[in-house]
This record gives structure tokens, sequence and C-alpha cells, in this order.
């Protein structure tokens, strides 16, 4: 059953679009730009059970040839990514809680960016000394907790968990800035000595928190070359004979950048995997790619964060 929604539509910014949505975007900046349709129509509605030539690929998400999407997470809402340019959300809580959010952050965003044409990086990004770097590697790698660490040090976040690179751009890949934010769990908000009283958790009860970083009206939202790929990789101990930071060959850079593209079963699904090997192909050829090797806990995190400062001013 749905709930109240916001009163009133607003239009805000996200990778570049401009988006209309019926439920509040704190997170991202508003609209100044011109006065052109919007790119993206984000509305409260009804959500069919079954989409035209449904195919289940998880108990939560149905797709169709059409490049539909239905998510259902129970006890907050019902995502249906009708087409490349609207989102219709059947809220089972309040629709403007940030449990819907992140939700439409995550999975929804991450097959948007594929039907429109970006690449969707499973990393962190964040501009370290007019240097834009992707910390991309698989979910609890750290990406967040890192780029954090980083944006307390006086860097700039970019987009943190959905990385959006548009790998045709002229003059090389550019990233797509999303919003100053990051989700953090307790252990990492203590790493950036960060009291979690008075912020946002992600999901109710959960001990996962959303640390913004600046007022959103105020986040730079223009395109930005990206110069780095950092794949970010945890390890017991280390490795004797191998660097901290190594710059990998083209095919690990491939193989590598290919496994952390956000929703890659899905866009596989769709027929992608054509365009999906181009991309990678363009964005190694262009972008430099380092393993980044870290320790097996947080308590090496700030010499981590150095490391990562040195490297990427080169």
């Amino acid at each position: 059953m749905s709930s109240d929604s916001a009163a009133a539509a607003q239009d805000r910014l996200l990778f570049g679009w401009r988006v209309r949505t019926d439920i509040a975007l704190p997170e991202c900046a508003p609209w100044t730009g011109d006065a052109r349709a919007p790119d993206l129509r984000i509305t409260i509605g009804p959500v069919p059970p079954l989409l035209t030539d449904a195919e289940h690929l998880s108990p939560l998400l149905q797709v169709n040839p059409n490049r539909e999407a239905r998510l259902t997470i129970d006890g907050v809402a019902t995502f249906w990514l009708r087409s490349a340019c609207e989102i219709v959300i059947d809220p089972h809580i309040h629709a403007d809680r940030p449990d819907v959010r992140t939700f439409l952050y995550g999975t929804i965003l991450g097959l948007l960016c594929h039907n429109r044409g970006l690449f969707p990086l499973h990393a962190s990004c964040v501009v370290v000394d007019r240097r834009t770097i992707a910390v991309s590697g698989a979910s609890g790698a750290g990406k967040s907790t890192l780029a954090a660490a980083l944006v307390r040090r006086g860097h700039r976040m970019v987009a943190d968990d959905i990385c959006a690179i548009d790998p045709f751009a002229t003059g090389g890949p550019l990233v797509r800035p999303a919003f100053p934010r990051a989700k953090l769990w307790q252990d990492s908000l203590n790493a950036i000595n960060v009291d979690a009283q008075g912020l946002e958790a992600n999901r109710f009860g959960q001990q996962k928190y959303n640390l913004r970083f600046a007022d959103a009206a105020q986040f730079q939202a223009d395109p930005l070359p990206l110069n780095s790929i950092y794949l970010l990789e945890p390890a017991a101990a280390p490795i004797m004979g191998r660097p901290d930071i190594e710059r990998l060959a083209l095919v690990r850079a491939a193989t590598g950048v290919h496994e952390h593209i956000y929703r890659r079963r899905t866009a596989l699904h769709w027929g992608g995997a054509a365009e999906l090997f181009k991309m990678v192909g363009h964005i190694v050829g262009t972008v430099p790619v380092h393993r980044l090797t870290r320790g097996p806990d947080l308590a090496t995190l700030d010499d981590l964060v150095r490391r990562l400062e040195g490297h990427a001013s080169q």
C-alpha cells in the first residue's frame, strides 16, 4: 500500500541529468541548468505484479527484454524501471524515508546507467589534488571508508558506490558526479573519528549511516576527466615481493574493471556484453588501472590514505 509522498515535484541534478522527482532527494543538488525537459522522471504510483515477458533473476528482481526492471524490497518499496526516462515507485513506507533512497540509488540507479549508455563502476570517486580517482572493489573491501578518509583530509567527494563513467566522451572517459555522501558502518566512522550521533541510518535499525560532506547546493557537479582507477584488495598479510600499489597490464586491468561493473549480470542478460566489452577496452586503454592492497583491518587506514594521496598526485 502506498504511503504519503512529497507534496510537489522537484527538479534535481544527478549524473548530469535533470531529474523531476516526486520524492525528496536531499543528497542531490537542485537543478540550475537550462529549461530543457527532464531527462528522468521519478513518480509515485502503482507497479504491476508481473512485467510483460518477465524473467526472474532473483526472488526480488524481474526484468524483461525491453530493459524494464521490477525490484521489490519488502517493507520498503516496489520499484519499476519503466524506461530509460522513467522510474515508478510504490512505497510501503513514507516515500521520503532514507530506506527508499537506498535502493533507488543502488540497484535501480545502476540499471538505469546501463539503459542510458553510462558505465557504472562499483567504486567510490574522489578528487585528489585536481586528479579524479575511482577506488573500486568488492562489497566490504573498504571503498567508501577510504574515500571518506580522503575527504576528511580536504579532498572532494564525487560519488560513492556507483561511479558513472561516460567512456566515449570527447577527450577521454569522464565521470558524471552524483552527490557528496558516503555510506559507512559504525567501525568505519570510528576509524575516521566521526560520531554517528545525529547521522541518518542507511536503513531503519541498521548501524550503517549516511555521512554527508557538503550541502547539496554547493556540490560541484560538472563532468570530470577520470585520471586513475584503483582496484582495492584486502590482504591478510603483506605479500612478499608485491608492491602495495601496482599498475596492471591491459589484460589484468580489463579483467579487474569488468569484474566490478555494477549490476553486470543484469546488463549481460539484457544483451549488453559487446557494448560492455567496448567500454572496458576503451577505459583501460585510456586510464591507468592499479591494484591497491590494504591491510586486513582499519588500523592501517591512515597509512593507506597517505600512500594513495602521494601516488594519485604524481
